[in-house]
Protein backbone atom coordinates (compact mmCIF):
# COMPACT_ATOMS: atom_id res chain seq x y z
CA UNK A 1 0.00 0.00 0.00
CA UNK A 2 2.60 2.19 0.88
CA UNK A 3 4.34 1.60 -2.54
CA UNK A 4 0.91 2.93 -4.04
CA UNK A 5 1.24 5.87 -2.16
CA UNK A 6 4.70 6.10 -3.38
CA UNK A 7 3.79 5.98 -7.23
CA UNK A 8 0.79 8.34 -7.01
CA UNK A 9 3.36 10.81 -5.73
CA UNK A 10 5.95 10.39 -7.99
CA UNK A 11 3.57 10.77 -10.99
CA UNK A 12 1.70 13.47 -9.55
CA UNK A 13 4.92 15.43 -9.23
CA UNK A 14 5.97 14.25 -13.03
CA UNK A 15 2.77 15.89 -14.14
CA UNK A 16 3.42 18.89 -12.23
CA UNK A 17 6.88 19.40 -13.65
CA UNK A 18 5.38 18.51 -16.95
CA UNK A 19 2.44 21.55 -16.66
CA UNK A 20 5.24 23.82 -15.59
CA UNK A 21 7.47 23.29 -18.14
CA UNK A 22 4.82 23.47 -20.89
CA UNK A 23 3.46 26.83 -18.98
CA UNK A 24 6.71 28.69 -19.44
CA UNK A 25 6.72 27.15 -23.24
CA UNK A 26 3.14 28.61 -23.66
CA UNK A 27 3.39 32.10 -22.23
CA UNK A 28 6.82 32.99 -23.70
CA UNK A 29 6.14 32.09 -27.03
CA UNK A 30 2.95 34.05 -26.18
CA UNK A 31 4.19 37.18 -24.98
CA UNK A 32 6.72 37.02 -28.00
CA UNK A 33 3.87 36.99 -30.64
CA UNK A 34 2.04 39.68 -29.00
CA UNK A 35 5.54 41.56 -28.73
CA UNK A 36 5.83 41.04 -32.76
CA UNK A 37 2.05 41.82 -33.50
CA UNK A 38 2.64 45.12 -31.72
CA UNK A 39 5.33 45.94 -33.59
CA UNK A 40 3.38 45.24 -36.94
CA UNK A 41 0.90 47.73 -35.54
CA UNK A 42 3.70 50.41 -34.92
CA UNK A 43 5.22 49.58 -38.87
CA UNK A 44 8.39 48.41 -37.57
CA UNK A 45 10.09 45.42 -39.56
CA UNK A 46 9.60 42.38 -36.36
CA UNK A 47 12.07 40.12 -38.06
CA UNK A 48 14.77 42.62 -37.73
CA UNK A 49 14.49 42.84 -33.57
CA UNK A 50 13.20 38.98 -33.03
CA UNK A 51 16.53 37.84 -34.94
CA UNK A 52 18.38 38.81 -32.21
CA UNK A 53 20.39 35.79 -30.63
CA UNK A 54 20.91 35.57 -26.70
CA UNK A 55 23.89 34.53 -25.73
CA UNK A 56 25.31 33.85 -22.38
CA UNK A 57 28.67 34.21 -20.93
CA UNK A 58 29.77 32.21 -17.66
CA UNK A 59 31.86 35.00 -16.32
CA UNK A 60 34.88 32.33 -16.11
CA UNK A 61 37.37 34.33 -15.14
CA UNK A 62 35.37 36.04 -11.77
CA UNK A 63 34.33 32.56 -10.93
CA UNK A 64 38.07 31.31 -10.69
CA UNK A 65 39.12 34.51 -8.90
CA UNK A 66 36.65 33.92 -6.18
CA UNK A 67 37.47 29.97 -6.24
CA UNK A 68 41.52 30.88 -5.38
CA UNK A 69 40.42 33.48 -2.71
CA UNK A 70 38.80 31.11 -1.07
CA UNK A 71 41.18 27.73 -1.35
CA UNK A 72 43.73 30.52 0.01
CA UNK A 73 41.49 30.93 2.93
CA UNK A 74 40.88 27.03 3.40
CA UNK A 75 44.56 26.86 3.03
CA UNK A 76 45.61 29.26 6.04
CA UNK A 77 42.90 27.50 7.96
CA UNK A 78 44.28 23.98 7.27
CA UNK A 79 48.15 25.40 8.29
CA UNK A 80 46.17 26.97 11.11
CA UNK A 81 44.70 23.96 12.25
CA UNK A 82 47.91 21.57 11.41
CA UNK A 83 49.74 24.08 13.81
CA UNK A 84 47.62 23.88 16.80
CA UNK A 85 47.16 27.76 16.45
CA UNK A 86 43.68 27.08 16.13
CA UNK A 87 42.50 25.89 19.78
CA UNK A 88 39.54 23.77 19.70
CA UNK A 89 35.91 24.38 20.41
CA UNK A 90 33.71 26.55 18.73
CA UNK A 91 36.56 29.21 17.24
CA UNK A 92 35.38 31.36 14.87
CA UNK A 93 38.65 32.25 13.35
CA UNK A 94 38.32 29.66 10.14
CA UNK A 95 35.22 30.69 9.32
CA UNK A 96 36.39 34.53 9.76
CA UNK A 97 39.39 33.70 7.70
CA UNK A 98 37.15 31.97 4.54
CA UNK A 99 35.30 35.15 4.59
CA UNK A 100 37.89 37.78 4.56
CA UNK A 101 40.05 35.69 1.53
CA UNK A 102 36.41 34.98 -0.38
CA UNK A 103 35.78 39.00 0.23
CA UNK A 104 38.67 40.16 -1.25
CA UNK A 105 38.65 37.56 -4.04
CA UNK A 106 35.05 39.08 -4.43
CA UNK A 107 36.64 42.57 -4.54
CA UNK A 108 39.53 41.50 -6.83
CA UNK A 109 36.85 39.75 -9.15
CA UNK A 110 34.74 42.77 -9.08
CA UNK A 111 38.00 45.54 -9.78
CA UNK A 112 38.59 42.92 -13.28
CA UNK A 113 35.14 43.02 -14.76
CA UNK A 114 35.18 47.20 -14.24
CA UNK A 115 38.50 47.55 -15.92
CA UNK A 116 37.07 44.87 -18.68
CA UNK A 117 34.04 47.65 -19.30
CA UNK A 118 35.91 50.83 -19.22
CA UNK A 119 37.95 49.46 -22.48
Amino acid sequence: MLELYRLIWITFIWIALFACFFLVWFFTHRAKHRERVMMIEKGLAPDENLKKEFSFRFPWMKFGIVLIGLSIGLLIISLLSALELMGKGGNPLGLAILGLCGGISMLIANRYNADKSQQ
